[in-house]
């Protein structure tokens, strides 16, 4: 019984001598606590901007998809006035987009077809504030419109 009633009274004495935390190591808890608190909400705010990037991304897509759809329903020969004539059609703006139409015989990525025209979409979106006339992202999707594609009900021959 004496053993442990010197080990009782060795941890009250230990007990005794703890005067609790001192001004500095709350300090130092706490500027650890806010550089980790700053860490997370910084990775808050980078995704909130990232998601809003994406976004714009989407409807971009979505906007050029839906125009690349209505140009191909054009008529081919409609087209090639175009595509002759090197002129892009009139340029649209919607909000905070812009959206530009180029039909050309020829695409770099592609090899020359007499019976293709290919019809590249463009979509801009957030003028740069240093270059008023530039845009800071776009979106380019390209299509094809086929010769006789109308003609067979869109049927391929």
């Amino acid at each position: 019984m004496g053993i442990a009633r010197k080990c009782c009274m060795s941890c009250r004495s230990a007990l005794a001598r703890e005067d609790g935390l001192t001004l500095i190591e709350v300090a130092a808890a706490l500027v650890i606590l806010s550089l980790i608190s700053l860490y997370f909400l910084s990775y808050f705010t980078n995704s909130a901007a990232q998601s809003k990037l994406i976004n714009q991304q989407l409807s971009a897509t979505h906007l050029a998809n839906a125009k690349l759809h209505e140009i191909q329903s054009m008529a081919f020969d409609q087209l090639q006035q175009y595509a002759s004539s090197g002129s892009s059609l009139p340029e649209q703006a919607e909000d905070i987009y812009s959206i530009q139409t180029i039909v050309s015989s020829s695409h770099p990525e592609y090899p020359f077809n007499s019976d293709f025209l290919y019809i590249t979409v463009t979509v801009y979106w957030s003028k740069d504030p240093d270059h008023p006339e530039q845009y800071r992202h776009q979106i380019s999707l390209v299509g094809a419109a086929r010769r006789d594609y109308q003609k067979n009900g869109g049927a391929q021959t």
